[in-house]
């Protein structure tokens, strides 16, 4: 199938790259509003440059992937839709909760596939924790409790800090992630309160630096999430508690050297270990040929966007408590 990636910043590049190592994608045309950048994108991806409106107009053009700020993914995945493109969206869907509702409403319209960009369902650990708990082996998952972040140093001084063009700081970047994971592992969440401050970023940015989120669901289940953008303790690490049972995943991989999971069940004595660390990453890649399988097989995606719809209204219940 024939992608166009519009944006090509950091994260474009990763999807390029992704599209590009795909046997059943390739990569025709990107658009960039950095002019400056377009020659050298060109020979680097090997790859046509064209202009928004020549990207929607093109029959052989079957999907298009979006990584640009999240001011723009609302219209540009409209845009998509109403000219029969499946898209591919950099998370998050959008910058709030009445932009996700419109978009969702266009969606539901189209024959067309929408699917988010969140890659860490794709990590190895992931996957595997997740056949664990799907097996049953911990029993029926009562709680999430994860966190996730970064030092900020690599997103100083870019759109991340504006509101105007992000919507919002850690919760809608990293914090996506885990809120993502949380439903993927427990189910939907119908109640949230949470804390957002500027603990180290202070005056320099207009959003949240640090984010602390509590969910509750049916049958009392919840979720603890903690997001920062000046983390230094490792990426990521979440624990589920089941009735019979527990599993960690580990993603400390840049402080601890590692892709873990723990799990142990009742009837365990001794806790069972996995270590992924020695495979080569390839979640975008998976993400891909995920998505394009997702359209041969008329398939649900994953994230889908109703997935993207009820991580936003996570967001929206912390933004506005």
């Amino acid at each position: 199938m024939n992608f166009a990636i519009i944006g090509t910043g950091s994260f474009g590049i990763k999807r390029a790259k992704a599209i590009k190592d795909s046997a059943k994608g390739e990569l025709v045309a990107f658009y960039d509003t950095n002019k400056d950048n377009i020659e050298k994108v060109k020979k680097d991806l090997n790859v046509d440059y064209l202009e928004l409106s020549e990207i929607f107009k093109r029959k052989d053009i079957d999907i298009v992937a979006i990584s640009t700020p999240n001011k723009f993914h609302k219209k540009l995945i409209i845009d998509g839709l109403s000219n029969d493109k499946h898209i591919f969206c950099e998370k998050p869907l959008c910058k709030n909760l009445d932009e996700a509702a419109e978009i969702l409403q266009h969606a539901k319209k189209s024959t067309r596939k929408v699917q988010i960009g969140s890659n860490h369902r794709y990590f190895e650990s992931v996957k595997y924790a997740k056949k664990i708990i799907d097996e049953g082996k911990i029993g029926k998952p009562l709680s999430f409790k994860g966190r996730i972040g970064h030092n900020g140093e690599r997103i100083k001084n870019t759109w991340f800090w504006k509101k105007d063009l992000s919507g919002g700081g850690t919760l809608l970047d990293n914090g996506c992630h885990l809120l993502d994971l949380s439903r993927y592992f427990m189910g939907n969440f119908n109640k949230g309160y949470g804390i957002c401050s500027n603990s180290y970023w202070k005056d320099k940015i207009e959003v949240e630096d640090t984010a602390q989120c509590i969910f509750s669901g049916n049958n009392g289940i919840t979720s603890s999430i903690f997001c920062s953008w000046r983390l230094l303790s490792g990426y990521f690490f979440f624990e589920i508690n089941g009735t019979d049972g527990y599993l960690n995943v580990d993603g400390r991989f840049d402080t601890h050297g590692g892709d873990m999971v723990y799990w142990k069940n009742k009837d365990n004595n001794q806790i069972i270990s996995e270590d992924f660390s020695k495979i080569k990453p390839d979640s975008y890649l998976q993400e891909i040929n995920a998505f394009i399988e997702n359209i041969e097989k008329n398939k649900t995606c994953s994230p889908s966007i109703d997935d993207a719809v009820e991580v936003m209204k996570m967001i929206d219940w912390v933004y506005k408590n």
